[in-house]
């Protein structure tokens, strides 16, 4: 538990840190930036702890406060068929918001790190089974989770870019019948479309 908000401290840092940027350094931010794209999860949240392959999609939404902080609401739905070469599958949905920092000079590529914090909610017969133990399924559930990462977004044009990566740890609580406690990895690539002016 102390390494998750290890990390956790270590982005809020990075984002102090590039918030005290130069303005004079800043390109003008677009005032709405909304995202669409494909993200891959290595998800551990079976009871045995093997972590398995997961693949979905994502939306966010970032209104631009600044050149460099904006706040982002981020929703993403990840599926698994066959979790851990079991037919068990898994459903993961995620429903986050929180703070973004951005680093924009005056070339086409803008880093970011943000922290989101949220809830999630698990389904399929990886819950609703028994799993082949003859114990109670645990029931598809809902949980607090929150993710820290950052990417990278190439502007195409000042209307289109594209993420080229987005990459974050997430931490979910959902039930396992051990510790109810998971840590994922989550990467995303998509597009970007930009509106107004700050």
């Amino acid at each position: 538990m102390r390494r998750k908000y290890f990390l956790l401290i270590i982005f809020l840092t990075a984002a102090v840190s590039l918030g005290s940027a130069p303005a004079a350094q800043a390109q003008d931010a677009p005032k709405w930036e909304i995202f669409g794209g494909y993200t891959y999860m290595r998800s551990n949240i079976v009871v045995s702890g093997t972590a398995f392959n997961m693949n979905g999609g994502s939306g966010s939404v970032a209104y631009n406060l600044s050149n460099w902080f904006g706040l982002v609401g981020d929703v993403g739905v990840t599926h698994q068929g066959t979790v851990a070469a079991q037919p068990f599958s898994l459903t993961v949905t995620t429903y986050e918001f929180g703070p973004r920092v951005s680093w924009r000079n005056h070339s086409h590529l803008t880093p970011y790190v943000q922290v989101l914090f949220g809830g999630g909610h698990a389904s399929g017969t990886l819950y609703t089974s028994s799993l082949g133990t003859g114990l109670a399924p645990l029931g598809a559930n809902n949980d607090f989770n929150f993710s820290a990462g950052g990417g990278v977004d190439w502007k195409i044009n000042h209307g289109f870019s594209v993420r080229l990566a987005q990459v974050e740890y997430l931490h979910t609580q959902f039930l396992n019948a051990v510790n109810n406690s998971q840590g994922n990895f989550r990467l995303s690539t998509g597009v970007v479309f930009s509106f107004g002016n700050r």
